[in-house]
């Protein structure tokens, strides 16, 4: 192959009987198309994946549409010389997920100081919904007892063997569904109070790791996002 040494012995020879500048031209030109031919013969990658058929393609370039799946650089003699992984979506929500609980985190750390203060703010956040639900079952008492006159009032009509009349029946049919509504309430009520020990009790768990395990802590390269206390 002609390299630049030679290039150069070529032209400090005084004995060739062309001019400087032509040798010199011609010398060049020579270089340039044996770079050229150079580069040519370096080895070319080719890439092998699969389109949305399941087909496998092969080209220099991965059309975007298939850049996240997996594919295989293979070289000339039909050998796979890397193999890149598809990058899921499943991979990118657990990252999405990380990065959320970081936030949590850092926010758990900066809404408390001690592990006490959480039941506290836990029993602040259940105030309301124990006074609703105390309203609720006295209510649900008070209805029971009405239900329980009506019911007895029927009872006299039965003993005198006449017909319950109409106003009557439909009055106890109407407290019997406003029981039914508020057992509904009340359930609902407590099942919300419920998911609030929780939420709270998983909040100061997790805080305490925080707190006391130090390789638990969340990086603080990120905004913090502050939980608003009632």
């Amino acid at each position: 192959m002609i390299t630049a040494v030679k290039i150069s012995s070529i032209l400090s020879n005084k004995s060739s009987p062309y001019p400087f500048w032509m040798m010199a031209s011609i010398s060049l030109l020579v270089l340039a198309t044996f770079s050229q031919l150079s580069k040519a013969e370096e080895p070319k990658r080719i890439l092998k994946w699969k389109d949305d058929k399941g087909v496998t393609q092969y080209g220099d370039k991965i059309p975007a549409q298939y850049s996240n799946r997996e594919n295989s650089v293979i070289n000339q003699q039909g050998i796979t010389v890397k193999r890149n992984k598809a990058y899921v979506y499943q991979d990118l929500a657990a990252d999405e997920a990380k990065l959320e609980q970081g936030k949590k985190d850092r926010a758990l750390l900066s809404a408390f100081t001690h592990e006490d203060e959480i039941d506290l703010a836990r029993d602040r956040h259940l105030q309301l919904d124990k006074v609703t639900l105390e309203g609720l079952q006295m209510q649900k008492t008070n209805s029971q007892k009405r239900l329980a006159e009506k019911q007895k009032y029927a009872g006299s009509f039965a003993k005198q063997k006449k017909a319950l009349p109409a106003d009557v029946s439909a009055d106890i049919k109407t407290t019997q569904s406003e029981i039914t509504k508020l057992d509904q309430q009340i359930a609902e009520r407590q099942a919300v109070m419920e998911s609030t020990r929780k939420r709270f009790d998983e909040d100061k768990k997790r805080y305490v790791e925080l707190k006391y395990h130090s390789n638990s802590t969340p990086p603080v390269n990120a905004a913090p996002e502050v939980t608003p206390q009632p």
